[in-house]
């Protein structure tokens, strides 16, 4: 298995030393996410997971998955817009990219969203604001948070919105992660966001060294939980 992961960490890392073809150009009509105070959910425990227990029988339930729409969504490193996909070796500005359920040698069928905070400390994090939905009273994200194995990252997963103005928002708890810790399984309710078309945003944080933060959302998902009903007025 450590011969899978070096050599997928070596195929993305390929010509990294070489100078970069193509320059990503500045962001025009994103702003640079500022969190701002709002209302704090107060989220249920969150159920604790490995990869032996698939953590995708929630299927019929649910209402979107980001994996698919993953170059639909607009990457920046909160200075540059990124491209979808990240072009392998290309990491210093930022990285994303889809990797499989053979890739990651998971046990059960996943797609999951690779995303590199900036390696060379020009810039601050990486950035995935998807496209705007309307959120129901009774969904949840879901995801598992992962570091790619033979990678010793050390990083703050968070979720972000965009709301119909255009305004960001990054009132959730965040979610810091360790190559050292078992895959973690985020189950986090957003009725607070219940009747609001937004823009969520996935967000990975560096903790202040980027060096080897090849972070992994595997099946980011909105699920919409069966046994609870939008409150009636």
């Amino acid at each position: 298995m450590r011969i899978r992961f070096a050599s997928l960490l070596a195929f993305i890392l390929l010509s990294a030393c070489s100078p970069s073809q193509a320059t990503p150009r500045p962001m025009a009509s994103q702003p640079a996410p500022v969190p701002t105070a709002t209302t704090t959910l107060t989220p249920p425990p969150t159920p604790t997971s490995t990869f032996a227990v698939a953590p995708l029988d929630d299927a019929a339930n649910t209402v979107y998955y980001f994996a698919p729409d993953v170059c639909n969504a607009k990457w920046t490193n909160n200075g540059q817009t990124l491209p979808c996909p990240g072009v392998n070796g290309q990491i210093d500005s930022g990285f994303v990219g889809l990797l499989t359920q053979t890739e990651l040698s998971l046990p059960y069928k996943a797609d999951s969203l690779l995303t590199i905070p900036s390696q060379n400390g020009s810039f601050l994090d990486i950035f995935g604001t998807f496209p705007a939905r309307e959120i129901n009273f009774a969904d949840f994200f879901r995801a598992h948070l992962y570091c790619l194995p033979d990678t010793q990252c050390d990083v703050t997963f968070s979720l972000g919105y965009y709301d119909s103005n255009g305004k960001f928002y990054e009132p959730f708890p965040a979610w810091p992660y360790k190559y050292t810790d078992t895959p973690r399984l985020i189950n986090f309710p957003l009725d607070a966001l219940a009747g609001q078309t937004v823009q969520l945003t996935l967000i990975v944080q560096d903790n202040g060294n980027p060096l080897d933060d090849y972070a992994i959302w595997v099946e980011p998902r909105i699920f919409r939980h069966p046994d609870i009903f939008t409150p009636t007025p």
